[in-house]
């Protein structure tokens, strides 16, 4: 059986926003039942860079936006897979976002 609700999960993703984002200010994590996004909310960037999973059609799906445009897309159907991606590109993020 696919694991769909990643609302189950919250508390993995907001520990791990907490985590990769402690010291950045202007961060929002989103978390509902098919999707979690982490991005920069300041709103000086119409664009901004962020990091999404979202479940759709039996699969997951990871959006990596640099603040420019989309950056990487990967697509999956193991959970497992679909949040080591997410920790990865999250990590990916942040470091991307101190640099600025």
């Amino acid at each position: 059986m696919t694991k769909i609700n990643i609302n189950k999960d919250k508390l993995k993703f907001t520990n791990l926003h907490k985590s990769f984002f402690s010291d950045l200010k202007d961060t929002e994590c989103q978390i509902s039942d098919t999707n979690v996004l982490i991005f920069e909310s300041s709103g000086r960037n119409p664009d901004p860079a962020a990091v999404e999973l979202v479940f759709k059609n039996n699969h997951y799906v990871l959006y990596y936006w640099d603040g420019y445009s989309l950056a990487e897309k990967n697509q999956t159907s193991s959970y497992d897979d679909a949040l080591y991606q997410f920790k990865k590109y999250a990590k990916k993020l942040a470091k991307n976002l101190r640099k600025f």
